[in-house]
Formats: structure tokens, C-alpha cells, sequence
């Protein structure tokens, strides 16, 4: 076993163990090519992921490969730079294309590979066995509580047992992230103390989280902006696992920018999807009153690293959740702060520029403390000089005089600067309200314009009828309505109506009238993103067509194309050539 998998050394007896009754665990099989190295399948990623979820082997394509082929079903096997995944149920030695056969034919597709045969596993997985703690004999360790935080959040003090303090630095902790982020106050924290810098080490106490653990497709979930653009956005999930989100899964509205909407520094909330294989986030379809998963702990015993409202914005440098570069520890301030309970030590604003005025008031300041100090010393040496020493004292009482003025100025000029930053403060909140509330606004709207016609008619049927209408009339255009007219004999069976308005997220009912309009004048047939093919009776490709006492046979028509759960029309088509709509249904739901 390496690094979470199995180098195979026999492809027959791994077909062997594959084909035996009584596994427990989905295996993942990667194969790898020797004379291809761009397009290998990331092993080590799939390992860490599916961590105990399954066994994964890792077979070079060679002799052992074509064993490991020859003894197993015929179309089962993998070769070259590909994996597939066995479900422990053995349901795939009868039907092949249960286990799906994913190849790498380039650097892009190995890593699409990699993130399939992932969820490909998890598919199979509905319970997730347990974590076993981890075991550890570090000697030396002692027990604190956390007292206070220190220096943005680079430092914890830590109160000991015997009553004696230490300190927690953020640089030796792996992730390098804020310690108010990851540790709460009054908390109880395990580590290695090390006497003569009084630090305590709780590299040990890291844990890192897997997506597989953590959230379902659909989930919603908070996530850090790190980088903001016009085109895009860097959402983060945890350290180490982020995503860019594109400006048309942050905002419909194409005029819209990504930064109008999302600040560089806001704890925002995505839904979380997988869509084939890959990991998508969006700021579409977020509800304000839906539930929201909560963010991982980046320490054994520790708190959500992320909350809702409590954003990075205007931090300083030494402030940061993650640091500019370098791992060098940063200047500690003499100053420490405990954090109240609930509170956020990502409020704070960055020291503004000084103005021109306060800066031309300091160097008067600094150039008339030094002519006092050279006339005090010409005082003390002349103290023998009579009226000489007369006219320097006063000298000195008109200087001291410029200087207290010079003081004021300066003491004035920093009250308004004072002031500049609290109004920044409040501009900077106000913005990020507006942001937060033009995002919340936008799904209200598009949810309000998606049931328009809700309310208007006494049942379902009635509403269909207007509606499939008003899409032949939006989606036809003038000059094609007299030959594409809309059929006045087409029905809609019992759950049509049912299935179509059950969909709730925007923009699905209008997508499925416009498929049904398509299918009802004959477009779909020469669309070729339709993809009308038969429904039949199972997956097998030679599979009867579903078809009913009547003679009508079944059609599936695509509504949607590479999104989570995209949607499907099924319709049938009666022996004189009429069409009846029979449902609107999710990609996995072959039921007609």
C-alpha cells in the first residue's frame, strides 16, 4: 500500500479479487501508460478523496494489464491511461456499462477522469463508515485554554494548568490561517511546549476535510471570496480547495460584473453541485431561508473556520486569513486583545495614508525639537553670559510657543483623519450590504417572473395550455409561425402539468415549454441538442422501446445540456402522428 493505494503485481489475481462474492467496498482500477506521462490519471487525488471509502489499485498498462483483462468478462477491463470503478455487488460483470470506462486522452480529460472516477464511488457509497481518531504518542504534551488573541489573529495566548502562559503562533500552524478563525475563546487545546520560546505546538491537532465527507450535490455552503475580477470570482471551501466561479453562475443578468455583486474578502453562500464528476460552485438559486451546511473545523476540536457575516474586508497585512507570501513570522504587537464571544476580529480597517498635512505638521514638529535641544545646550553653556542669556531664554519661550501651535495643528489634523476612517468603515459596510442585498434581490426576481402565470387560472391544465402557447408565440418567429404552426390536436397527460410545475428553480419551466413547443412543431427533430432519441425498457442499447397498450411509443428530448440534474421531456407519439407530453423528469429518471 502506498500513499492509499495498492500497486498491482498480478492482474490476474486482482481480477480474481474483483469477481469474488463478498467485498465490502467499491475498488477503483487506474491504469497508467509508461510512454505517456502528460495524460496520467491523478492516483494519489482519487486515494485521498475516496480515502476508506473504497480500494484503489494502480495497474501499468503491460502484461499484467492484459491478464487483469483476460480474466474478466468480455468489455470489462482498463488499458492504457483510464480507470473505472467495480461496485462490490458484482452487478457489473453482467452489464459492463454499469462500470463506465473513463479515459485520459489528454492532460484536460485525466484530470475529468480523475474527478469522475470519484463520483463514480461515491455513487455506490449510502453510509460513510466512520473516522477511527487518529493515535498519537507525541511525549511532552500539556493542556491549555485559550485566553486571548493577539496581533490580528497571529497569536494565542494560552493559559497552562500550572497557571503559566504560551503562546500559539499562526506561521507554525499548517494551514497558515487567522487562529480567531480556527480557535475559540475558552477553548481547550493539546499540544507540545517548548520551554524557552514559550510556544506550543498543535501541528497535531490539524485536520484536514474532504469534500466527500463534508457536502452533498446541492448543498448550500459558505465560501471565502479570495480573488475577485469583472469575469470572475476564487471562492474557497477550506484551504487548498478552491474553485473559480464564472460570471454566469454568479448572475444571469449578462451586463452584471462578478465584482458589482461579490467583495474581495466576503464569506459569501454557494450552492454546491457536482456535475459530472467535477465540482461546481454557483450563486444562483441561493435562498435567503434555506439551511446552510456548516463550514469544516481546520483543528480537531475546533470552530467552523468560517461564519456567516463575519467577513476578511478591509484587513491589514499582518490581519490576513491567508498571508501575502512567505512563511516568516510577523512583527507582534505590544498590545493584546481578547475577542468578545460570537465577535469578529475581521472588522478592523487598515491604517489610512496620513494626509499632507499631518505629514508637513510632523517635520515642523521634529525641526523645532531639535532647535530647542540645541538651544538648551547653548543655555547651559553660556549661563555666565548675562544679557546674552536673557535674549536666548526668550528666544527659546517664542519657539516653544510655535511649538505648542504646531501641536495643535497636528493634534487637528489627526481628529480628521480619525473621522475620514470611521466614515470609510461605515462606506465599506454599506457596500457590502448593497452587494449581499442586489444578489438576494436578483433570485426574488427571477423566482417572481418564473410563476407569472401561477394563480391566473382555476387548474394546472388551463395554465399549460396558455402557456405552451405564449412559448410558441415568444420562441417562433413571425415569418416561420404560418409553418410551424401549433398543433390544435396535441395533449398532456395526467402528470404533465404536475411534473412541470413542480420545478421550482428559475428558469426550468421556461426551458421545458420551449423543448415541448420544439417537439410539438417538429423543430426537435432537426435540433440536434434535442438529442430525441427512444425511451426504452432498460439500459441495454438493444432494449425494446417503451410503448403502450394504445400503440403510442416513448421519446425522451433533452431540455437542458451540462448542468446538475438536467432535465428531460418524455413524450409519446400516437400511431396517426399526434403528440401527447407526458413528463417533465431529472437526467437519471427513465420512468415515462
Amino acid at each position: 500500500m502506498e500513499q492509499g493505494y495498492v500497486v498491482v503485481t498480478s492482474g490476474k489475481e486482482l481480477a480474481l479479487r474483483l469477481t469474488a462474492a463478498g467485498r465490502t467496498k467499491p475498488a477503483a482500477v487506474v491504469s497508467w501508460h509508461p510512454d505517456q506521462r502528460d495524460n496520467r490519471i491523478d492516483v494519489e487525488h482519487i486515494a485521498r478523496e475516496v480515502g476508506d471509502l473504497a480500494e484503489v489499485f494502480w495497474l501499468e498498462n503491460g502484461p499484467e494489464s492484459y491478464a487483469f483483462g483476460d480474466s474478466l468478462p468480455y468489455g470489462a477491463h482498463v488499458f492504457g491511461n483510464a480507470a473505472r470503478v467495480y461496485a462490490e455487488d458484482l452487478r457489473w460483470m453482467a452489464d459492463v456499462h454499469r462500470s463506465p470506462l473513463r479515459m485520459a486522452r489528454d492532460r484536460r480529460a485525466a484530470v475529468r477522469a480523475a474527478e469522475d472516477i470519484i463520483e463514480d464511488v461515491l455513487n455506490l457509497i449510502t453510509v460513510v463508515p466512520p473516522k477511527a481518531p487518529p493515535v498519537r504518542t507525541v511525549p511532552r504534551r500539556v493542556r491549555g485554554t485559550v485566553k486571548a488573541f493577539a496581533s490580528a489573529g497571529s497569536r494565542a495566548i494560552v493559559e497552562l494548568g500550572d497557571g503559566s502562559c504560551c503562546t500559539i503562533q499562526r506561521e507554525h500552524v499548517s494551514p497558515p490561517v487567522r487562529l480567531d478563525w480556527m480557535l475559540a475563546l475558552g477553548q481547550a487545546v493539546e499540544g507540545v511546549l517548548n520551554d524557552d520560546d514559550k510556544t506550543l505546538d498543535i501541528k497535531d491537532l490539524r485536520t484536514t476535510p474532504r469534500l466527500a465527507d463534508l457536502y452533498r450535490s446541492g448543498d448550500l455552503v459558505l465560501a471565502l471570496a479570495e480573488q475577485v475580477s469583472a469575469r470572475s470570482a476564487k471562492l474557497t471551501l477550506y484551504p487548498g480547495s478552491s474553485w473559480t466561479v464564472e460570471q454566469t453562475r454568479v448572475s444571469s443578468n449578462p451586463l452584471d460584473t462578478v465584482d458589482s455583486l461579490v467583495t474581495e474578502g466576503e464569506v459569501v453562500v454557494a450552492r454546491f453541485l457536482r456535475e459530472h464528476g467535477a465540482v461546481v460552485l454557483s450563486l444562483l438559486d441561493v435562498d435567503d431561508d434555506a439551511a446552510v451546511e456548516e463550514a469544516p473545523a481546520l483543528l480537531t476540536g475546533g470552530t467552523p473556520w468560517l461564519l456567516p457575516g463575519r467577513h476578511l474586508t478591509g484587513q491589514p497585512a499582518s490581519g490576513r486569513t491567508f498571508p501575502a507570501g512567505g512563511t516568516g513570522a510577523p512583527q507582534v504587537t505590544a498590545a493584546v486583545a481578547a475577542v468578545p464571544d460570537g465577535g469578529s476580529a475581521a472588522t478592523a480597517l487598515p491604517a489610512p495614508k496620513a494626509s499632507a498635512a499631518l505629514m508637513t505638521a510632523q517635520l515642523q514638529l521634529e525641526a523645532e525639537r531639535r532647535k530647542v535641544a540645541a538651544l538648551q545646550e547653548l543655555v547651559a553653556a553660556a549661563s555666565q553670559a548675562g544679557a546674552r542669556l536673557v535674549s536666548v531664554q526668550q528666544e527659546l519661550d517664542a519657539l516653544r510657543a510655535e511649538l505648542d501651535a504646531e501641536k495643535q495643528i497636528a493634534e487637528a489634523a489627526g481628529a480628521a483623519l480619525e473621522d475620514a476612517a470611521d466614515r470609510l468603515v461605515r462606506r465599506q459596510d454599506e457596500l457590502l450590504g448593497l452587494r449581499a442585498y442586489k444578489r438576494r434581490t436578483q433570485q426574488v426576481l427571477k423566482r417572481a417572473l418564473a410563476a407569472d402565470s401561477a394563480g391566473l387560472f382555476v387548474t394546472d391544465e388551463e395554465r399549460l395550455r396558455h402557456d405552451v402557447y405564449l412559448a410558441w408565440a415568444k420562441n417562433v418567429p413571425a415569418c416561420d409561425k404560418a409553418r410551424l404552426q401549433l398543433p390544435s390536436d396535441w395533449t398532456a397527460g395526467p402528470r404533465f402539468a404536475a411534473s412541470l410545475y413542480g420545478f421550482t428553480e428559475p428558469g426550468v419551466v421556461g426551458k421545458a415549454l420551449k423543448a415541448a413547443v420544439e417537439v410539438l412543431t417538429g423543430v426537435a427533430e432537426r435540433n440536434a441538442a434535442r438529442e430525441i432519441h427512444a425511451l426504452r425498457t432498460s439500459g441495454s442499447g438493444d432494449a425494446a422501446q417503451v410503448a403502450r397498450g394504445d400503440g403510442a411509443k416513448c421519446f425522451r428530448a433533452a431540455i437542458e445540456q451540462n448542468v446538475a440534474s438536467a432535465r428531460r421531456l418524455h413524450f409519446w407519439r400516437l400511431p396517426d402522428g399526434t403528440i401527447e407530453l407526458s413528463r417533465v423528469v431529472v437526467h437519471d429518471d427513465f420512468k415515462p
